[in-house]
């Protein structure tokens, strides 16, 4: 892939592991008030549960583009490596695939809550939930990319994925 894509994966990459932070200290914030003065943080529920779900499909992209998803490569080794490419197609095809269905499962629900001003959460915190589900929208069509450009790659005869560590 380009390299202005691989800086804007790992841009994205980055995010995520900033909200990972932020995820941490609103845990350990609630854990304090929790302990030391009897007053948890009211929105610490509703954070995790929305962070948690833009920290992974921000940092998917990423993770596919490095190869570090898990991949079992003993049977793919004693393949001829055109047998290779078109398990690659497959695989990373059906990613795709995936992806375009979240894409889609998610678009009404996205439409709706924006319509209804729909928020997650209870009176003590609300928290908007258009901002998360147009989010992932965009982040599953990022994840979709990705594995068409995997695709592309396996089709022109590139490897699909870096090549993995041997140690």
């Amino acid at each position: 892939m380009k390299p202005w894509i691989d800086r804007a994966l790992l841009g994205l990459h980055t995010i995520g592991a900033a909200t990972l932070f932020a995820l941490v200290g609103v845990i350990a914030y609630d854990v304090a008030g929790r302990l030391l003065f009897n007053r948890p943080f009211a929105g610490t529920a509703e954070l995790t549960s929305a962070g948690l779900v833009l920290l992974t499909f921000l940092q998917a992209p990423h993770a596919m583009r490095e190869g570090k998803l898990l991949r079992v490569t003993f049977f793919l080794d004693r393949m001829p490596p055109l047998m290779r490419r078109a398990l690659d197609v497959v695989a990373w095809g059906i990613g795709c695939a995936i992806f375009l269905v979240f894409v889609a499962a998610g678009w009404e629900p996205a439409i709706e809550g924006w319509k209804s001003a729909e928020f997650f959460g209870n009176d003590a915190f609300r928290l908007p939930a258009s901002p998360l589900r147009f989010g992932t929208l965009v982040l599953w069509l990022i994840g979709a990319a990705v594995c068409i450009g995997f695709v592309v790659e396996a089709l022109r005869g590139r490897a699909a994925t870096p090549a993995s560590p041997t140690h």
